[in-house]
């Protein structure tokens, strides 16, 4: 019985491991098993099998313990359970193909998507027909199970014969077609500064509790409203659809990094979420490479600028490794990590012209002395030796890296001054991930008090931080006394892509067991951003209703005098 019970378990989750493989091929479009089928074999089929394979034999095993003394007959002669766990198996393959087509449905091209979502629908009716074959042995155990073991095994056989054979042969792209345009002289100039990580919420908090005085000021002079965003919610490509206008699908940017299995130079663009596919990093099987300005497929706002004949200036976006040759300036968000080796920063800086200058900027988390750490953590209280290393993330990658790329897009800023200007900060959403605990107490509960005495207010005070930094930005490389919050002739719009959210109970348990125990704060359902504008022409105290990432470049075009292209999927914010 033994043996028949585990056979049942493999077959079962050899359901599960192909599942798994035909949803990598729906979510990566350009794949090809033929060409990369033993890498995917022994990277993705085999370690998913192993995988459904145990969990399902462990159910199996302690369902025979369970049974009672008469044992009912098994549908499928010979595989004891194999309906049950096929039901399981199946039942999760489900879960996985409808969570992924709401997860990428703004990455997957238009055929693929509907083809996922009829595959969804064909993988989600085969455990349907497997629990009424066990309803109807349960209900009927002497009718013969001839036609209940036909069904359960046509049932299990099509949640993987029919979603291959609805995947769809994927379209060429066709090449993008240079562009000269006339010069144009702007009518306005724009500086956008990015800042993930705060909701509109937060920001009305901050500014009504007097902790951020310089949006204050901005808010006064603005407009203002919810910015929506897209899923998945990562830098790359929300920041790849707020430069280029256009979804995922089109720009070709959909996660945060690109992924190679182990033998194979085929790279994907995206993997399946919700399937653990960290173990497979953690075993070797898969490795990641950052997202890079090659692959995005689309040209984005400073390309359009430069078109007409604008300067642009762009400091640390996402996907701007290697920098483009704009006519401008462009400083990767790998600069502070390149910095200590001069010749490969030089590769960080389009044109390396002022690379001296820009170098003398770095700050390095050693130069934080503690009157600039008391700031932010209130170094009387002391903690536990198992919290203090979360401070790490606060000089690392949060402060020390802001304080670089502010300074040196100054320097940048004040030698070429272009009409078109963007920079942006990262570390109130790399703190938010960690110190949400903190900054919110009662969602977590299992705080000792001297850590919220030490980290409660850390957030606040770094969105104070940031403030003032979006104050001096706003004023410009040559601020004068007394003038306004930008200057003439000048629109400051300030964006975030997401809000920040406490992680809820189900996913830190998770996370305890097989991620990130630090985890606390989380974007991952989707919470607004927000986006303000201040400057010429901005009417102090509208609401931006209904705004979208989309929207973000045709409204820079529009206000800068210039036509928006009809392939762009948002509008203009008038």
């Amino acid at each position: 019985m033994i043996p028949r019970t585990l056979a049942s378990a493999a077959l079962a989750g050899l359901l599960f491991a192909l599942d798994f493989v035909v949803l990598v091929l729906f979510l990566n479009p350009d794949f090809s098993l033929g060409r990369d089928g033993l890498p995917v074999l022994t990277c993705l089929l085999l370690p998913y099998w192993a995988i459904g394979f145990l969990g399902l034999a462990v159910l199996a095993l302690l369902g025979l313990l369970g049974r009672p003394p008469r044992r009912p007959r098994s549908i499928v002669e010979g595989l004891p359970f194999f309906a049950s766990l096929s039901f399981l198996a199946l039942l999760v393959s489900a879960a996985l193909f409808w969570f992924n087509l709401w997860s990428y449905r703004f990455s997957v091209p238009h055929e693929f998507l509907r083809a996922l979502a009829v595959s969804s629908v064909s993988v989600s009716l085969a455990p349907l027909l497997l629990l009424a074959v066990g309803i109807d042995a349960l209900l009927f155990p002497r009718r013969s199970r001839g036609p209940g073991a036909a069904i359960a095994v046509m049932a299990a056989a099509s949640a993987v014969v029919v979603p291959l054979v609805l995947l769809p042969t994927a379209s060429p792209r066709p090449p993008a077609v240079p562009v000269a345009l006339e010069t144009v002289t702007p009518l306005r100039r724009v500086v956008l500064v990015g800042i993930d990580g705060l909701g509109p919420k937060q920001v009305r908090e901050a500014v009504a509790r007097g902790h951020a005085p310089e949006l204050a000021q901005l808010f006064r002079h603005g407009a203002f409203g919810p910015l929506a965003t897209l899923r998945p919610t990562e830098g790359p490509p929300l920041w790849t659809t707020v430069f280029t206008g256009q979804l995922p699908r089109e720009h070709g940017v959909k996660s945060f990094a690109r992924y190679r299995l182990g033998g194979s130079r085929t790279v994907f663009d995206v993997l399946p979420k919700g399937a653990l596919v960290g173990l497979l990093e953690k075993a070797g099987l898969v490795s990641t490479t950052p997202v890079t300005s090659a692959d995005r497929k689309r040209r984005a706002l400073w390309n359009a600028l430069n078109a007409f004949g604008i300067d642009t200036g762009v400091v640390r976006f996402w996907g701007t490794y290697p920098p483009e040759p704009v006519a401008g300036f462009m400083l990767s968000h790998f600069f502070h990590l390149l910095a200590t080796d001069p010749q490969r920063a030089a590769s960080t800086l389009h044109p390396p012209d002022l690379l001296p200058e820009v170098l003398a900027k770095l700050v390095r988390p050693a130069d934080i002395d503690r009157a600039r750490l008391s700031e932010f953590v209130d170094l009387s209280v002391e903690v536990p030796q198992d919290v203090a290393p979360l401070e790490r993330d606060l000089l690392e990658r949060a402060l020390a890296p802001d304080l670089t790329y502010h300074r040196a897009g100054a320097v940048l800023r004040g030698a070429y001054d272009p009409p078109f200007f963007a920079t942006s900060y990262y570390g109130l959403d790399i703190l938010g991930h960690s110190f949400m605990r903190y900054a919110k107490p009662d969602h977590f509960g299992d705080l000792r008090p001297q850590e919220v005495r030490r980290y409660g207010a850390l957030l606040d005070r770094y969105t104070t931080f940031l403030s003032r930094l979006v104050g001096e930005v706003a004023r410009g490389p040559n601020p004068q006394k007394g003038a306004g919050p930008t200057r003439p002739g000048e629109i400051l719009i300030l964006v975030s892509t997401y809000g920040m959210e406490p992680v809820p109970l189900r996913r830190r348990v998770l996370e305890a067991v097989l991620g990130d125990p630090t985890l606390s704060g989380t974007h991952a359902g989707a919470p607004d951003g927000f986006i303000l504008a201040v400057g010429d022409g901005i009417k102090a105290g509208a609401v931006a209703s209904d705004a979208s990432i989309l929207d973000v470049t045709p409204t820079v075009l529009y206000l800068m005098g210039l036509p928006v292209a009809r392939d762009m999927e948002g509008r203009v914010l008038t």
